[in-house]
């Protein structure tokens, strides 16, 4: 008896995965249309492609999460379900009255301008009986009959109902429909890296290796919503070549033109945001209170966003240490120059702790320069603080007694 309760075994390992399998195959199709092409999902079947000259080609999708002892994708038997019921789903389409096909002059004609794909991540395997009967059929060492005939057997030696009736629906269509059918139908097995192969398609659109990941994650993200709100509204999701290139252009083209790109990280808090050295300094001017921890934790990600994309470019070789340097060398200025004038001789005159202010307040609005590259407000800021931090600049006149 199985450990795993009925709501694990229909749950969302197999549904998710299998949704998430046809849209990145769907993401991959359109990363790879061509002018008057178009792409669809779920509209004529899992995936579609259309072609100008009208031909369309049809996909449907089989994922499987169940591994061999290799813990490979088990191969796609014989016997498979899901082999036989997308042939029985095709053949049922080839024939549909409801859309006129009740005769075989229809039939032909649909199939003359329709292929068939069945795409899967699960493996091809020579002991598959009707792959092996489709290509000799198609190398021309058995004729349509033959292949038939092999069809008749493979359901006589089914113990599967289900499977049977599958199988009669392939039966069931004329047999010049049928060897027709057979013609236009292939499989793309072992589809497994499915976003790995969306990646090579960004990556042949001449994409820098280090900018790869960027341009999936930013489509990946848009499309996603786009397709939530063309479902919600009741829309077909339908993608054409210009389409395409007016709604995600924008992704390549930025990485293509930015010499920077600015990466939003998902960094790891300090344990206690009160003992950074920087929050201490803008909590010692009144800045912050202790209890402003909205503002504690936006300073705090901000100075990690500032490091870890510096430490990024840096690894990419986007950056030098030098260019580091100089970006450094001109935040202390600002700072100087801001510095100087609230103590004239470095010594506090007044209300000190609304001149610290007024230096922060000012040196917040500043944008850096990095590469000769302007960077965002936000990255800005986090490089003062991070300055701050460390510390090389402060808001008191004695800050340098205070921090170091």
């Amino acid at each position: 008896m199985s450990d795993r309760s009925r709501v694990d075994t229909t749950s969302a390992e197999d549904k998710s995965i299998g949704f998430d399998y046809q849209y990145y195959y769907f993401l991959n199709e359109l990363l790879n249309l061509k002018r008057g092409q178009v792409v669809g999902l779920e509209v004529l079947d899992d995936v579609h492609l259309e072609l100008p000259d009208g031909t369309r080609l049809l996909v449907q999708l089989k994922h499987t999460v169940q591994t061999n002892a290799a813990g490979l994708p088990k191969n796609l038997t014989t016997m498979d379900g899901d082999l036989w019921k997308s042939l029985s789903n095709w053949s049922k389409v080839i024939v549909d009255p409801a859309e006129g096909r009740g005769n075989v002059p229809a039939q032909l004609a649909f199939l003359k301008t329709t292929a068939f794909v069945l795409a899967s991540n699960k493996s091809e395997t020579l002991t598959n009986k009707l792959l092996s009967s489709i290509a000799s059929c198609k190398a021309g060492d058995k004729d349509h009959a033959g292949l038939v005939a092999d069809i008749a057997v493979i359901r006589s030696d089914s113990t599967d109902a289900v499977v049977q009736g599958y199988i009669d629906d392939v039966l069931a269509l004329d047999p010049s429909v049928s060897e027709k059918f057979f013609e236009r139908l292939s499989f793309s097995l072992g589809v497994d890296a499915i976003i790995d192969r969306c990646k090579v398609s960004i990556a042949e659109k001449q994409i820098e290796v280090s900018r790869i990941d960027d341009v999936f994650r930013d489509v990946d993200s848009a499309l996603r919503s786009d397709v939530f709100q063309t479902v919600k509204a009741r829309q077909k999701v339908t993608i054409g070549f210009d389409e395409f290139n007016r709604r995600y252009r924008r992704y390549f083209d930025r990485v293509r033109s930015e010499r920077l790109v600015v990466r939003k990280y998902q960094a790891a808090m300090p344990s206690d945001l009160l003992d950074q050295t920087f929050i201490r300094q803008l909590l010692d001017i009144k800045d912050v209170s202790h209890e402003s921890l909205d503002f504690l934790t936006k300073f705090t990600t901000r100075r990690l966003q500032f490091r870890n994309n510096v430490e990024q470019w840096t690894q990419e070789g986007e950056i030098t240490q030098s260019d580091i340097d100089d970006l450094e060398e001109e935040a202390e200025a600002l700072w100087e120059s801001k510095f100087l004038s609230a103590y004239p001789n470095q010594r506090a005159a007044g209300d000190e702790e609304a001149s610290a202010r007024a230096i922060v307040a000012d040196l917040r609005q500043k944008k850096l320069s990095l590469a000769s590259v302007e960077l965002p407000i936000t990255i800005s800021n986090g490089g003062f603080y991070d300055l701050s931090d460390r510390p090389v600049i402060g808001w008191l006149s004695n800050w340098k007694d205070r921090y170091n």
